[in-house]
């Protein structure tokens, strides 16, 4: 299949007022630990509480987060007094272990692992882009299904990387519980469209493009 990258839809992925009223919703979370880097590549503060809502509202106990980051430790945060457990795949090993450190330092562990897992062309979903080691997102997903998959990794900001997320939904379709939620952040780019044009082209799920950056994706 030849996926066709259209031009970028109109939107930015600045801060609007209602970000700014997501960062105040977020405050119970952000103030909850020390202080965390918040950069162009974090989710945006809309878009992080419409996750949270979904973990709430969904009763999510099994996380699967691709990327990892501030998101990371806010949702172990929100985790540690609801229950449940995430697990976040990242490819850069400096950047795992700093957030590993962090979570550690706050205690969450329990409630969150980052497990490093380099990038190598993919055996399925995809023609041979890059994507995460396949024996380590087995381990890693081994066991119940996974009820929410944050896809917010590889890095896709490079045109040359444009299509980098989109091995996520085929290639972990068969972990996914029934009811599970998919959510792909970084939707204002086109390379983010071509990915969920495919994934509804490919798979069941259907998506609810927001205002905030993110889809969510369900089975109908």
């Amino acid at each position: 299949m030849r996926i066709e990258l259209s031009p970028p839809v109109p939107g930015t992925t600045t801060w609007t007022p209602d970000d700014l009223h997501a960062w105040q919703i977020l405050r119970p979370l952000l103030d909850a630990g020390g202080y965390l880097p918040w950069s162009s590549g974090t989710m945006r503060p809309l878009g992080l509480v419409e996750v949270c809502n979904d973990i709430v509202l969904g009763h999510r106990r099994r996380i699967l987060e691709l990327g990892s980051g501030t998101s990371t430790i806010l949702l172990a945060r929100l985790l540690r007094g609801r229950g449940g457990h995430l697990d976040a795949i990242e490819h850069d090993p400096g950047w795992a272990a700093w957030v590993r450190n962090e979570l550690e330092a706050e205690a969450l562990a329990p409630w969150a692992t980052v497990t490093h897992t380099p990038l190598q062309p993919a055996t399925s979903g995809t023609d041979q882009r890059p994507w995460y080691d396949a024996a380590t997102v087995d381990a890693v997903t081994s066991g119940p299904p996974i009820d929410l998959l944050i896809v917010d990794g590889p890095p896709a900001y490079e045109p040359a990387d444009a299509l980098s997320r989109l091995p996520a939904l085929p290639v972990l379709i068969d972990r996914l519980a029934p009811n599970a939620v998919v959510i792909l952040d970084d939707i204002s780019r086109a390379g983010e469209q071509a990915v969920l044009t495919a994934w509804e082209e490919q798979t069941p799920f259907r998506f609810d493009r927001r205002d905030s950056g993110i889809a969510l994706g369900r089975k109908p």
